[in-house]
């Protein structure tokens, strides 16, 4: 008999199938759907490659051959066996009734096995002299002397004698065993009787620095799990919460008043598995507890107390009557043993099998649990008085029976435990010999995990992401994998790991869709459990009492019905609960029909209408009109619904029914009434109101229009501000839809605005289109010299280095990035497209020079001959040649005179190199000049503080004035210093000699015009108007406002020197300039001294 689980029988989709509820079939179930065909695809492949592994390793069922009797002289309880080369040893327990001596025989016999049989023999074996004395000691000191068992340590046999009660108190005499006979050694060696470790893992002790203090204090197991055994009951909890004291797992405690700390806590973790060893407040024993972290389920297993080791490749625990799986698979054997240790293990040469032994001190037993690394179970437990094994995996062995008798049944299995050398034939031409039995069972026993991890429910926890982690391992770990003599086992668990993958996103909505609905059906339970609840505890004496109740119980009803349509939900529940509010609402309907039939009853109706009625006509504002309307729909539900219930209950008597619907209807009449009269009340306290909202609501569009296409900075940014505008438009409409003229200003705003941020989208495209325009035509001169730079580099790596660092390529990638800005992909691409052309191109021609230019020049090589290339472009230029103008291409010979009169006329400036030179006029002579006309037109002022300025300060300001004026030629330090000494010398002079800077000519013509032009007319104007400038002039120095009295006087001059010819070759405007100071002037005309003394 045996107790096992594979599954957790509280899961979801058990759950779901126990209620008759088929899962629609969204993308989860085709995905889970999907991932069972390729576990079946796997299923059959492994029975595929199983089947050809035992042909090429061969196969060692484990099966029964015979049964064999054995026959003592006495009726005796067999204890144990153990074979010496042919030979068997059998150790028994006799009553010997009246005899006072035992002898050996009484307890040992030896047999032969052959032919199948087995056939007594003599006690040749054990016999000894020394050992025959202790023997009889032994019997003689000891009356309760029963033999125990064999036990074997490297090459010495024990032979186990219990003396006393405890089974501690042992004998143990020592023998050598040789593999064919027995050589005794003492009877002192009962010390050397041990036993491996009985657990395999170590217990930690839980401390106070894992307490969690709060209501309902616990212990931290590595914040895993939470342990306590407080309140009565032992309780394992999954969160971290002091605040609740449930969990998944409890049972009560002897004591219930003790504390945290009262309890003693060991742990130990194996994977997925928590082991909990505890002992509560004066309890004489520990309890021992076994949490499966994927299961997030724990169960009581006081087995391991004794012995719990670990499977192999971490599958899990197996003890003296079971096992516990790391996947949650779990197996308890009731084979009435307890408190056996564990004493060995016997593993099988194919590594396919495991045994384990146990042992029971008290009467004897052994317990064999065969473990199959494939399969990953465990074999029918064989429970024996002592066994032995053949070289050839035969297993022989005692049947459990503790009556004595003198026929003794013994049966002989057929084992996978060969000695080596007794393995089965192989073949040694296979690949699968090749890569050997035990890495195939390895690999094989992984994918079976993946099966049996597949099989399980949701209730696993990360289930699918186990499985792509272990999919993904076999197939990485195991390169015989992929091959085809192993039924490419990696086709079926790539498109598992694949599933799984697929199955985790969809898999987290599925429970995400569970817990909703679980929370919802949680929430609809408790409302309707407090609902009920209220209506068992209500006093019903009063009509608003029936209808808020009815009331409730229609809208729960209605949530209640909603629920079948969730998804996962478990119908069976949803119509308990519709049932339970369906017969309360049933019981209050008919008790409301009991309560209408009374006088008066409907009375709190008439008077609640005719109440709001009459404030009707008091109503000012629309929200309170809204307001009162609600409060009359209230009204008009609660009476359709009790009208809803007299309808629906079957009343014997008619008139009953009658009565309670006439009465109803007349407050119905008076109802209609006064939702008429607010009706009309509403409409004209809109036409008030709306008006005024309705500007409001404009004005606030209009600004928020403004606002928005200040911050239109894009197109996009346009677009999504239009949106919300048009939105904002669409809500005036719906709530101003009675009235007809605030509609058509909406749609004329509409256009106003749609027009508004279409032109400031089109203004923001066309300035991003002009500065894409710019930045390309940036990119296109920065890559031209780009260009002829690279040309010149004579080393590959100075052009990478040049691309890589230069400011002009970083510059090319800063517009490259502007214009991505800018969502101007063509030019970008453009840009870049030419910027790698040129550096492909750059390092191609270089290469090419390199190879064809001698020593990289342009110097082509040809064999022994030499030949000049010329690089220069063909260009148009004129040339001076041999006192002519001559057009010539450059790079050729070709010359061609110029012949042309115009240009003769330029022949003095033929080889004038720059504008500010000549051979006449140095150009600081030049720059000088310039410099004092712009300081001249600024006024006396000016010349004042350029005199009063030293040398630097005026080097300085001259060597910006001829920063920009780059056709001058003008060297820095050279021009500037000469053109400062030659501006203070030139100024300076200018102030001193006043009018006398003017020419003779020039003032001899103004002198002579101006006196025969002042009687006149004009001349008089002119005088005072000049008069009243040079007044202006002494009161605002830097004021100059000469140039227009200089115009007008320039023009009079002209006439009059056109008219008399008085000096040839005078200029007309110093002349001008000149009488124009003098007339500004308060003093007689300038003269130089020869005219003054003639």
């Amino acid at each position: 008999m045996s107790t096992n689980q594979s599954e957790s029988p509280d899961s979801p989709q058990k759950a779901a199938a126990g209620d008759g509820q088929e899962l629609e079939r969204g993308t989860y179930e085709i995905i889970r759907a999907r991932l069972d065909s390729h576990a079946h695809e796997l299923r059959a492949r492994l029975d595929k490659l199983n089947h050809d592994r035992r042909e090429v390793f061969g196969s060692i069922e484990t099966k029964l051959l015979a049964t064999e009797r054995i026959t003592t002289g006495n009726n005796c309880v067999p204890c144990d066996m153990k074979s010496i080369g042919e030979r068997f040893v059998f150790g028994y327990n006799v009553h010997i009734g009246l005899r006072s001596e035992t002898h050996l025989e009484d307890v040992f016999s030896v047999h032969s096995f052959r032919d199948g049989t087995f056939h007594s023999g003599s006690l040749d074996l054990i016999t000894d002299d020394l050992f025959l004395n202790d023997f009889k000691q032994l019997y003689k000191y000891y009356k309760d002397t029963t033999f125990l068992r064999f036990h074997t340590r490297g090459p010495h046999l024990y032979m186990v004698f219990r003396v006393g009660k405890n089974v501690t108190d042992v004998k143990a005499f020592k023998w050598f065993n040789d593999g064919e006979s027995l050589r005794y050694m003492d009877n002192r060696s009962e010390h050397e009787l041990t036993y491996p470790p009985q657990h395999e893992f170590e217990w930690k002790r839980t401390h106070r620095d894992l307490h969690r203090h709060g209501a309902h204090p616990h212990i931290s197991i590595e914040d895993r799990i939470f342990v306590e055994t407080v309140g009565g009951d032992l309780t394992i909890k999954v969160e971290d919460n002091t605040d609740v004291g449930h969990g998944i797992y409890d049972e009560p405690v002897d004591d219930p008043d003790q504390v945290l700390d009262d309890a003693e806590v060991f742990y130990a973790i194996v994977g997925n598995l928590i082991l909990l060893k505890i002992r509560p407040y004066q309890e004489q024993k520990f309890r021992y507890l076994v949490y499966n972290d994927k299961l997030q389920k724990a169960m009581r297993l006081d087995t391991i107390e004794r012995a719990c080791v670990l499977l192999p490749e971490d599958h899990g625990l197996i003890f003296s009557n079971g096992y516990y799986l790391q996947t949650g698979e779990w197996k308890v054997y009731d084979n009435g043993e307890r408190d056996l240790l564990f004493e060995r293990r016997l593993a099988s040469p194919n590594g396919e099998d495991d045994l384990y032994v146990f042992f029971n001190r008290e009467n004897g037993v052994y317990v064999l649990l065969s473990y199959n690394m494939i399969e990953q179970h465990v074999k029918t437990p064989i429970v024996c008085h002592g066994f032995s094994f053949f070289p050839d995996g035969h297993l022989v062995f005692f049947k459990a029976d503790d009556d004595p008798q003198k026929h003794h049944a013994l049966q002989i299995w057929q084992t996978p435990y060969v000695a080596e050398g007794f393995t089965p034939e192989e073949r040694t031409d296979s690949f699968l010999y090749k890569v050997g039995n035990k890495d195939i069972v390895r690999g094989m026993a992984e994918c079976h995990e993946i099966l049996n991890l597949i099989g399980k429910d949701e209730s696993y926890s990360n289930l699918y992401v186990d499985l792509v982690k272990k999919s993904g391992d076999v197939v990485d770990s195991y390169f015989w994998i992929k091959n085809e003599e192993t039924h490419r086992l990696d086709e079926p668990l790539a498109q598992i790991r694949d599933a799984s993958a697929a199955a985790v996103s969809e898999y987290d909505k599925v429970v995400r869709v569970r817990r909703e609905t679980a929370a919802k059906f949680k929430d609809v339970s408790r409302r309707t459990e407090r609902a009920l609840a209220d209506i068992r505890s209500r006093r019903f004496d009063h009509i608003n009492v029936f209808v808020e109740s009815l009331a409730e119980s229609r809208k729960l009803r209605g949530e209640i019905v909603s629920l079948r349509d969730l998804k996962y939900i478990d119908l069976e529940s949803v119509d308990f609960l519709e049932t339970e509010i369906a017969d309360s609402t049933d019981r209050l309907s008919r008790q409301c029909v009991e309560f209408l039939l009374r006088d008066g009853s409907l009375t709190p109706y008439e008077k609640r209408v005719v109440a709001q009625k009459s404030r009707i006509d008091g109503l000012e504002k629309v929200s309170a009109a809204r307001e009162l309307e609600n409060e009359l729909v209230d009204s008009a539900t609660e009476l359709e619904m009790l009208i809803d219930v007299v309808s629906n209950l079957k009343i014997d008597d008619a008139t009953q029914r009658t009565q309670i619907i006439d009465d109803i209807s007349a407050i119905f009449a008076n109802l209609n009434q006064a939702r008429a009269a607010l009706k009309k009340k509403t409409q004209q306290l809109l036409a008030v109101e709306g008006s005024a909202e309705f500007h409001s609501q404009i004005k606030l569009l209009s600004q928020a229009v403004v606002n928005y296409l200040d911050v239109c900075d894009t197109p996009e940014k346009c677009d999504e501000y239009l949106t919300k505008t048009m939105v904002q438009i669409e809500e005036l409409e719906g709530q101003f839809a009675e009235f007809d003229e605030f509609v058509v200003q909406l749609s004329e705003r509409r256009e106003e605005v749609y027009s508004a941020f279409d032109t400031r989208k089109v203004a923001i495209v066309e300035a991003r289109n002009r500065r894409a325009t710019a930045l390309q035509s940036a990119a296109d001169r920065i890559l031209n010299g780009i260009k002829t730079r690279v040309a010149g580099f004579d080393n590959v790596n100075d052009i990478h280095s040049y691309f890589a660092s230069d400011l002009m390529t970083e510059k090319v990638r800063d517009i490259v990035a502007q214009l991505t800005e800018l969502e101007d992909t063509v030019k970008v691409g453009d840009i870049q497209s030419r910027l790698k052309t040129i550096r492909e191109d750059a390092v191609r021609q270089l290469k090419d020079r390199q190879e064809l230019y001698v020593d990289g020049k342009n110097v082509i090589r040809f064999g022994k001959h030499l030949f000049s290339v010329n690089v220069q472009e063909l260009e148009l230029t004129t040339v001076v040649k041999d006192d002519g103008m001559y057009f010539h291409l450059v790079g050729t010979n070709y010359m061609e005179l110029i012949r042309d009169e115009r240009l003769q006329t330029t022949r003095d400036v033929w080889n004038q190199e720059v504008v500010s030179e000549n051979a006449e006029v140095y150009r600081a002579e030049y720059l000088a000049y310039l410099y004092s006309q712009q300081i001249l037109q600024r006024g006396p002022a000016a010349i004042s503080a350029e005199l009063e300025a030293d040398d630097a300060a005026m080097t300085v300001a001259i060597q910006k004035f001829m920063a920009p004026r780059y056709a001058g030629g003008y060297v820095k330090g050279v021009h500037d210093h000469d053109a400062a000494k030659i501006t203070k010398a030139y100024l300076s002079v200018h102030t001193s000699a006043e009018l006398l800077r003017y020419p003779p000519s020039a003032r001899a013509l103004a002198t002579v015009f101006w006196y025969s032009f002042k009687d006149t007319e004009a001349g008089r104007l002119m005088q005072a108007k000049l008069a009243a400038c040079g007044d202006i002039r002494r009161l605002f120095p830097d004021a100059n406002r000469d140039q227009a009295f200089v115009s007008e006087i320039r023009s009079s001059l002209l006439s009059f020197n056109d008219s008399v010819k008085l000096i040839d070759g005078v200029s007309i405007d110093l002349a001008a300039a000149y009488l124009c100071e003098e007339l500004c002037s308060d003093h007689a005309f300038v003269a130089d001294h020869r005219a003054i003394e003639t």
